[in-house]
């Protein structure tokens, strides 16, 4: 292995980190791995396997930086445990890509052709082990980059995500094979090729034109409410009163565009995650307060709030969203399902018992144990708070809802490309399950999203943002993806096993990197 071959690995890493926001060079998605294909012909699987390493360390040490921020500024770690905290989470992720050049070298001996067929269908199976692994981290996943191509990513409502990711690595290893095996590209590879794509971006602009006239229905005007906290004073109690008169405020000032008899004014409000920064079923002059903002409004309230279930082993918290009524009853709750590990709890607790002692931030969080569907303000309703929205496999369990709210602390992030990244999966899921998705957070990005993961409307980073619009309920039955789930993602997984265990047995004779 030479110097030259690290050299094109961290060409490789650079080309996909450039993809994502902040960089945001989504053309460049369609070739940044085929630097890494090129460069591991003639090698064996442990070198393959370092230089995919290298590869993933350099994209996702860019990608995934502002973990330090969220670690040192706000968790309160010295920066030299964030740092390393930050360093052991790229080199985590940078594994998945490790794998797939290890991987690649040895299905390689069932010939070049083989190897550019299983290429995608190999990276799809390691992105789909990161989303479960370990409860799942499937941060920044190769199609997440196309977001803003809306004719690209509608293929989401049949393939999901994984779809979008498996047509990105089919063309790198297009070109790849195309320009390093010449003699051995026919034409039927370059028609193949072409043909996917006419069908990818057809079925694109087809879905563009009929969404907007399917989504045709009953309309909802719905408000968000950006507050805009400190994270650093948002827990301090002295500030709690003052926080919610300033969530108050925003809130009346958004009903207050709507004369109260108009019926265009929004009959739901939506706040964000922790929007009260309190035990819901400890305060009851807080609990008072909020009613009473309701009962001012009009309006349905949806607002993030710490609350308590009694269980067996004694009270223990949530992180949950409740619903106020416009008379100021509660009519409903949610309590999120899919917590974020060393955040709101520490998986493996028992074996890593010393992380609690060095991050004494990380909460003990119960998840919720079903979702919740809010037949509320003329719609049904399903709530997604923070993480787990980019999970598709908790969406899932809301596909009966009309529309989608999540509800999100991207403070934690700073100023940082995160926000983006978070919302970047945000729209995926309104292109799958075809339904509009409002969203609302503390600080960036506060957002409206299409069924199409068109974004209407968006906040800024780190300003106060209130929010008023129209959107079209979910008239039609789920979507196809809402269906039949990750089975494509599944079905890659099937065929990448068997190709690695079939060519496991041959001879060293018929392997890559002695062809």
């Amino acid at each position: 292995m030479k110097a030259k071959d690290i050299g094109y690995s961290i060409f490789s890493g650079l080309l996909v980190a450039s993809v994502f926001p902040p960089f945001q060079f989504e053309i460049l998605a369609w070739i940044a791995l085929v630097p890494l294909l090129w460069v591991l012909e003639g090698k064996k699987p442990h070198e393959a396997f370092t230089l995919g390493l290298v590869s993933g360390l350099v994209s996702f040490g860019i990608i995934v930086w502002w973990v330090k921020i969220s670690m040192a500024t706000y968790g309160g770690l010295p920066a030299s445990l964030a740092w390393l905290i930050t360093a052991v989470l790229a080199l985590y992720l940078a594994l998945y890509p490790a794998l797939f050049a290890f991987f690649m070298v040895r299905i390689h001996a069932g010939g070049t052709f083989l190897t550019f067929l299983m290429a995608a269908p190999l990276w799809v199976s390691l992105e789909l082990l990161r989303a479960y692994f370990m409860s799942g981290f499937p941060w920044a996943l190769l199609g997440y980059s196309q977001y803003r191509h809306l004719h690209v990513i509608q293929i989401a409502d049949l393939v999901g995500v994984y779809g979008v990711s498996f047509f990105i690595v089919f063309v790198n290893a297009a070109i790849w094979h195309f320009f390093r095996f010449p003699r051995k590209a026919p034409y039927a590879l370059v028609v193949s090729v072409s043909l996917v794509a006419a069908l990818v971006w057809g079925y694109g602009y087809l879905r563009l034109h009929e969404v907007p006239i399917e989504a045709s229905g009953a309309v909802r005007t719905v408000g968000i409410v950006q507050g805009n906290v400190d994270q650093s004073v948002k827990w301090a109690p002295r500030w709690r009163r003052g926080i919610l008169e300033k969530m108050a405020r925003l809130t009346k000032d958004l009903r207050g565009r709507f004369p109260k008899d108009e019926s265009t004014a929004p009959p739901l409000i939506v706040w964000p995650e922790a929007a009260a920064p309190l035990v819901y079923e400890r305060r009851a002059s807080e609990r008072r307060y909020l009613r009473q903002i309701a009962k001012d409004t009009n309006s349905y309230l949806l607002f993030g709030v710490l609350g308590r279930r009694d269980v067996k082993q004694g009270p223990k918290f949530t992180n949950s969203a409740y619903l106020l009524s416009p008379e100021g009853r509660e009519a409903g709750r949610y309590d999120k399902m899919h917590l974020l590990p060393f955040g709101e709890y520490v998986p493996l607790a028992k074996l890593l018992f010393f992380v609690k002692k060095l991050v004494p931030v990380i909460g003990a969080f119960r998840p919720g144990d079903k979702p919740e569907i809010f037949d509320a303000a003329g719609g049904k309703f399903g709530v997604l708070i923070c993480f787990e929205v980019i999970f598709p496999r908790v969406v899932r369990r809301m596909q009966n809802a009309q529309f989608l709210v999540n509800i999100t602390n991207d403070a934690w992030f700073g100023e940082t490309a995160a926000s983006e990244q978070h919302l970047s999966m945000v729209a995926f899921r309104a292109v799958e399950y075809r339904m509009p998705i409002i969203r609302s957070a503390n600080t960036g990005i506060s957002a409206l999203i299409e069924p199409t993961g068109a974004i209407r409307a968006r906040s800024p980073l780190f300003e106060e943002w209130i929010h008023a619009d129209v959107i079209s309920l979910k008239k039609d039955g789920p979507s196809v993806y809402a269906r039949v789930g990750d089975i494509f993602a599944y079905v890659c997984a099937f065929f990448s096993v068997a190709a690695v265990l079939l060519f496991r047995s041959r001879r060293s004779s018929r392997m890559w990197y002695d062809s």
